[in-house]
């Protein structure tokens, strides 16, 4: 960016030397979950932080990509406020999207306590209604449907609409006549210019596969997440990058009606996780140990990563060839 040493005297918090000291598991969580701001958004996260632009920061988080404020720090009252509950704040959101992945129609309700929380949306860009669509949930559709109408034409990360994925499920039309009736827009186009009719004539999503998506996303928290010995290796100053996927987003504003729009787009070329029998056979047989290696070499940041990942392997095998 082209700022001096004194830039960083004057701004301490946009180095966060202490992030650096990374745990194996964190390290795990920055090479299976973490995605990386391209420049120009960055350089805005950085500025919103410094100059305490909560409402910036909030529509980050609602628009799906708090991810991308963890770990960070500011001198700024408002930005450090808001910083030290965006765990709490993310917490909320995906408790609201989990109790709609499990049919809690009543625990949706007593989450659901906002618009602003009706419109939150998943780290894959889904508003809490697409999620009720995707896992069929009908009586979470019906609610939401016809008490956050803003929620209806909210898109996702490709400008599509709970209408989009309605025409995509195999149902008879059902949920395309809840969301019509309830005023969704049935002609909505998404980034290519398709409206829900042809999702409907088409095979262009499949909320199944979407469902495998999620059930992943919590394998891998569940299963290799877990804190693990470390085979020692030889550390290294020199360092690598580790780049994961990201997304475009949107948000709304909760306040005017007007200014409903998608927010601008943050992130981009979306690589979602494997959903096919060969993605899900490789994410539970061999990932968890490649997942364990990338997260040293992470930790360490070898001269020769790929010779490094080669010696850690072989030395896992040894130590145990039945594991």
């Amino acid at each position: 960016n082209g700022r001096p040493p004194k830039y960083y005297l004057k701004y301490p918090g946009e180095i966060d030397l202490q992030a650096l000291r990374l745990s194996t598991k964190a390290a795990l969580k920055q090479v299976l979950h973490n995605r990386v701001a391209p420049s120009y958004l960055e350089s805005s996260m950085q500025q919103w932080v410094r100059e305490g632009n909560v409402a910036k920061l909030e529509q980050l988080v609602l628009s799906g990509c708090g991810d991308l404020l963890q770990n960070r720090t500011s001198n700024n009252p408002e930005s450090a406020a808001f910083l030290e509950n965006l765990d709490t704040y993310l917490a909320e959101i995906d408790a609201v999207h989990k109790a709609i992945k499990d049919g809690d129609l009543a625990l949706v309700k007593q989450l659901i306590v906002s618009k602003k929380l009706a419109l939150a949306r998943n780290r894959h860009g889904c508003t809490p209604l697409h999620t009720a669509v995707v896992f069929e949930q009908t009586e979470i559709i019906r609610y939401i449907a016809a008490n956050f109408s803003s929620v209806l034409n909210a898109p996702d990360y490709n400008k599509r609409t709970a209408m989009h994925y309605a025409a995509a499920a195999r149902d008879g039309g059902h949920y395309l006549k809840i969301l019509g009736k309830a005023g969704a827009d049935p002609i909505a186009v998404d980034n290519e210019g398709r409206t829900p009719d042809y999702y409907r004539r088409n095979a262009v999503i499949d909320l199944k596969a979407l469902k495998e998506r999620d059930d992943d996303v919590e394998f891998i928290n569940d299963e290799l997440l877990e804190e693990t010995p470390r085979v020692e290796s030889p550390q290294s100053v020199d360092s690598i990058s580790v780049v994961s996927s990201l997304a475009d987003s949107g948000h709304r504003d909760e306040d005017d009606e007007n200014d409903r729009r998608k927010f601008e787009r943050l992130v981009q070329d979306k690589i979602d996780l494997p959903t096919s029998d060969n993605g899900l056979y490789l994410a539970r047989t061999v990932a968890p140990v490649l997942t364990k290696a990338l997260a040293e070499v992470l930790l360490r940041r070898p001269a020769d990563p790929i010779g490094f990942l080669s010696e850690w392997l072989i030395r896992y095998h040894e130590e145990d060839p039945l594991r």
